[in-house]
C-alpha cells in the first residue's frame, strides 16, 4: 500500500508528517509527501488573532484530501477547527508531546521590569498580561528557527512558544521554562496531532487508525468540546487542558480578556467515556460566570445572533452542546425540554451474530450498550456524524455513515450491499419510523427491531411553555426531531409557538412541522447543530445585519 500525504512546508511541520510516514512504515506502508501551502502561511505581517479565521492552516490541505490529491493530512490539532467539512474526519490521535507553553530566554519570574516578550497568541499573550501586568506583550510571526533567530539578534527578551514543537525539532535544550498549565493554561489540543483522512472507511483510514492513541483522543475531545461550545476563534483568548489518568479525566479551562484583567476559571473531573460531556458542561458553566461578557466585550453587537431570544427544546440531558453553542453567538437562551428518554427492559441480543447493526441516533447507541457489551462483530451504520461518534467512543468504528441524516439514505447506502438473507439489528427507540426495517426487509434482510427507549412528555410542560412563549416572546424556536414538533404544539398551541422563527434540524423534522401548519425559517444541511447554527446566522446576516459601528 502507498498513501500520499499532504502538509505545510514548514519545519515543523514537515517532522510531524514525516514522523507519521516513519509510524506508517512499521506497518508496511509507504508514503509521498506533498507539501500545501496555507492561508496562514501567506499572512506572515499580521497577528493572527487579527486576521480572525479558522482553518487558518488547514483549508487548502483539507480541500486537496476531499479532492482526492492526497490520501491524508497531518496537522497540530490545535490547528484545527473543531469541526470539519462534510466527509472528513480525524482518524488518529497520537499519543501526545507536552501541551506546556514554553519561554525562551529567561524564566518568566526573571524577566526585568517592562521586558519585551514575543507571542502571536492572544492567548498566551492576555494570561501573560495578567501575571505580569509590567511586560511590554509584541507580535511575533514566522517559523521556530525565525522567531528563536529574533530572540538571539536582541529584538525581545524573551519569546514565548509551544514546548511541543521545540522538543520535536531539537530545541528543548533552549526552554528556560515550561509553564505549569495552572499557572499558564494550554491552547486546545497543543502538543497533539491530528491524522485526518476521508470519512469512508477506506483504506488510509484503517491504517491511520491504527496510530490513535485513547487516552490523548479523550482528552483533547473534551478540550475541543470547550472550544467548540464557546464558539472557537483566535479573538477571545480560550485554554482548555486535560488529563487522563485511568478511567478518569481531569479538565481545566479558561477564558481570559485580552487585555488580561477578567480570567474565568473552571475545573472539573469526571470519567473518560463522558469527555465530550465534561467539556460542554465546563463551557456552559464559563459562561454562566463571566465569559458571555467577555464574548460580548469582545465582539460587541457584531455576534451573529446577538440579542436573539432562542427556545432550546432538547432534552435536558442533551441540551448543553446547543445552548452553549447558542450563547457564543450572543444569543439569550431560554431552555424548554419537551421531551425527555427513559431504557426500555430488553432481551440483549447476541450481538456479534449479525451481519448488520443499524444505529440511528446517539441516545439508540448509549441504551443499547449500557446493556450489550461494545465488541466487534456485525458491520455498523451510523444515522449522523454524533451517531458515529458515539460508536467511536465505544471502540467500534461506523462501515456507513450516508450523507443524508435521515432513514432513506440508510437504505439508499446498504441497498448496494447484497443483503438477502442478510440478519440486520436495529436498536431504537419504541416509536419510530418503519421506512427502514420495512425497506430493507424488502430487499431480503431479515429486520430485528429491539426498542430499546421511549420518550416520554416532560411533567406540567403545557404550562410551561404555554407561560415562556406568552411572556418571552422568543425570536427563534428550534427543533431537532418530529417528537419535539409534535409535543411542543400540543403543549403550547399553534399560535403561540407560529410567533416566533423556526429552526429545524433537517427535513424529516421540517416536514412534520409543515403538516401541522409551521412555517419552516431555516433548515440544517446536514442534519447536526453546526448546520442548524450556520443556518441561523445566514438568515440573520441576510434579514436582520448587525449595525456597523460608527466612524470614527
Amino acid at each position: 500500500m502507498k498513501l500520499k500525504i499532504g502538509s505545510r512546508g514548514s519545519q515543523l511541520a514537515l517532522w510531524q508528517a514525516r514522523w507519521v510516514a516513519s509510524q506508517l512504515a512499521v506497518l508496511g506502508v509507504e508514503t509521498d509527501l506533498e507539501i500545501i501551502k496555507t492561508t496562514g502561511d501567506k499572512i506572515t505581517d499580521v497577528p493572527l488573532a487579527k486576521v480572525g479565521s479558522k482553518g487558518l492552516f488547514t483549508k487548502e490541505i483539507e480541500e486537496a484530501l476531499l479532492e482526492g490529491r492526497i490520501d491524508l493530512a497531518v496537522h497540530s490539532l490545535k490547528d484545527l477547527p473543531t469541526v470539519l467539512p462534510p466527509g472528513l474526519t480525524v482518524a488518529a490521535i497520537p499519543e501526545r508531546e507536552t501541551p506546556q507553553d514554553a519561554i525562551i530566554g529567561c524564566k518568566l519570574a526573571e524577566l526585568p521590569h517592562g521586558a519585551r516578550v514575543g507571542t502571536s497568541s492572544l492567548r498566551r499573550s492576555a494570561q501573560l498580561k495578567k501575571l505580569r501586568p509590567d511586560l511590554q506583550i509584541e507580535s511575533v510571526r514566522g517559523n521556530l528557527d525565525t522567531r528563536l533567530r529574533k530572540l538571539d539578534e536582541g529584538q525581545f527578551d524573551a519569546i514565548m512558544l509551544a514546548g511541543a514543537g521545540l522538543r520535536r525539532l531539537g530545541w528543548g535544550d533552549r526552554i528556560a521554562e515550561l509553564m505549569a498549565p495552572e499557572i499558564m493554561c494550554p491552547a486546545v489540543g497543543q502538543g497533539a496531532l491530528a491524522i485526518e483522512t476521508r470519512d469512508d472507511g477506506g483504506a488510509a483510514f484503517k491504517v491511520c487508525s491504527q496510530l490513535d492513541h485513547a487516552a490523548t483522543r479523550a482528552a483533547v475531545t473534551a478540550e475541543r468540546a470547550v472550544l467548540a461550545s464557546l464558539g472557537g476563534g483566535c479573538q477571545v483568548p480560550i485554554g482548555a487542558y486535560a488529563v487522563v489518568t485511568g478511567e478518569e479525566l481531569q479538565l481545566r479551562s479558561v477564558v481570559i480578556d485580552p487585555d488580561g484583567g477578567t480570567l474565568i476559571v473552571d475545573e472539573t473531573s469526571g470519567p473518560v467515556s463522558a469527555a465530550a460531556e465534561l467539556g460542554t458542561a465546563a463551557a456552559g458553566r464559563l459562561l454562566a460566570g463571566g465569559a458571555q461578557a467577555i464574548l460580548v466585550q469582545v465582539y460587541g453587537t457584531n455576534q451573529p445572533l446577538h440579542g436573539q431570544r432562542v427556545v432550546v427544546t432538547r432534552a435536558r440531558s442533551q441540551a448543553g452542546t446547543l445552548s452553549s453553542r447558542l450563547r457564543a453567538l450572543g444569543a439569550d437562551v431560554i431552555e424548554l425540554p419537551v421531551i425527555d428518554f427513559v431504557p426500555l427492559e430488553f432481551t440483549a441480543p447476541d450481538f456479534p451474530s449479525y451481519d448488520w447493526a443499524i444505529f440511528t441516533s446517539v441516545n439508540g447507541v448509549e441504551f443499547f450498550f449500557d446493556k450489550v457489551k461494545p465488541v466487534a462483530g456485525p458491520k455498523l451504520c451510523a444515522i449522523g456524524s454524533a451517531t458515529a461518534a458515539a460508536l467511536r467512543q465505544r471502540g467500534l468504528e461506523p462501515t456507513v455513515v450516508p450523507d443524508e441524516f435521515i432513514a432513506e439514505s440508510v437504505v439508499a447506502a446498504l441497498s448496494t450491499e447484497g443483503l438477502e438473507g442478510r440478519t440486520i439489528l436495529l436498536p431504537r427507540a419504541s416509536v419510530g419510523r418503519d421506512v427502514i426495517p420495512e425497506e430493507l426487509t424488502r430487499l431480503g434482510a431479515r429486520v430485528d427491531v429491539v426498542p430499546v427507549y421511549q420518550t416520554i412528555v416532560p411533567p406540567d410542560l403545557a404550562q410551561q411553555a404555554q407561560a415562556l412563549l406568552g411572556a418571552a416572546k422568543p425570536n427563534w424556536i428550534t427543533l431537532t426531531s418530529s417528537s419535539t414538533v409534535k409535543n411542543l404544539l400540543a403543549a403550547a398551541g399553534p399560535e403561540l409557538v407560529s410567533a416566533s422563527k423556526i429552526a429545524s434540524i433537517g427535513p424529516v423534522t421540517s416536514e412534520v412541522a409543515r403538516r401541522h401548519g409551521l412555517t419552516v425559517t431555516v433548515e440544517a444541511v446536514p442534519s447536526t447543530i453546526e448546520a442548524l447554527l450556520d443556518a441561523m446566522q445566514s438568515w440573520m446576516a441576510q434579514h436582520e445585519p448587525a449595525p456597523k459601528p460608527a466612524s470614527a
